[in-house]
């Protein structure tokens, strides 16, 4: 069977570079999704013997929720760099961004795993603040989110704050142990979107849109991936500071 191969609209990318962020209902075919679900569940049975990390913390209810990451994926399986996923994901970063897809980089996929009923928030934060080794750059860099089990408010899906994007890098806070980055001081989030969308849809946002992943408190699972594309992106006058990242390395992004 042929790749599925889309291409998003003017109005599409227009309302991605207004915005910050967008959500679209297709990104790979069903039988894809079929089968990235069949290596994602292989990856998370064995998370204990590969690089992953686990963040724990106390949910507005008081129980206790958790997230799980597994990084690199590609690196066991190659053929994800292949996919529909990654192909149609590349073609609209650069669309985003205005530039050939071949100076588009495709900077690394997570799995990101919130089990059902147990799924903890993942705070609003900005993706630019946890790349210590980008503060040189003022990043043009791209999001692209899939889930791999439909997703909604209940079960944790993407909420963006529209235009967020169109400002710097805010301050960010790291708490001890393993913990994802938040913002510190809060904004104002009450204009905030929410994005449910069905498995192998896709949500894309800036990397500087502030954003959040919601808790998993329904009775199914919620698999997702996420893989970063940069953009060529100009040199800032000076690097910009994260203190945040002082105390240790922040593993990454877990959305």
């Amino acid at each position: 069977m042929p790749a599925l191969e889309l291409t998003l609209s003017a109005d599409q990318v227009a309302d991605f570079r207004a915005n910050g962020f967008l959500a679209v209902d297709r990104i790979a075919s069903p039988d894809e999704v079929a089968r990235l679900r069949e290596l994602y569940d292989e990856a998370l049975a064995e998370a204990a013997t590969g690089f992953t990390l686990t963040y724990r913390g106390e949910r507005e209810d008081g129980t206790e929720g958790i997230i799980t990451q597994v990084f690199g994926p590609e690196f066991k399986h190659p053929e994800l760099l292949e996919t529909e996923y990654i192909t149609n994901a590349r073609r609209w970063a650069a669309a985003m961004f205005d530039v050939a897809v071949d100076e588009v980089e495709v900077a690394g996929m997570m799995y990101i795993y919130k089990p059902a009923g147990e799924g903890r928030d993942t705070p609003w934060h900005q993706d630019e603040a946890y790349w210590a080794e980008r503060s040189h750059l003022r990043c043009n860099s791209l999001s692209v989110w899939m889930p791999l089990d439909d997703v909604t408010v209940e079960s944790g899906c993407m909420h963006y704050l529209p235009e967020s994007h169109t400002g710097d890098v805010l301050p960010h806070v790291k708490l001890a142990g393993p913990e994802p980055l938040h913002l510190d001081p809060p904004v104002d989030v009450s204009a905030a979107v929410p994005c449910p969308i069905p498995a192998g849809g896709a949500t894309l946002h800036h990397c500087r849109t502030v954003h959040y992943g919601g808790t998993n408190v329904s009775d199914v699972p919620r698999r997702a991936m996420t893989t970063i594309f940069h953009a060529p992106a100009p040199d800032r006058d000076t690097p910009i500071p994260k203190p945040w990242l002082d105390g240790g390395a922040v593993w990454a992004d877990a959305q």
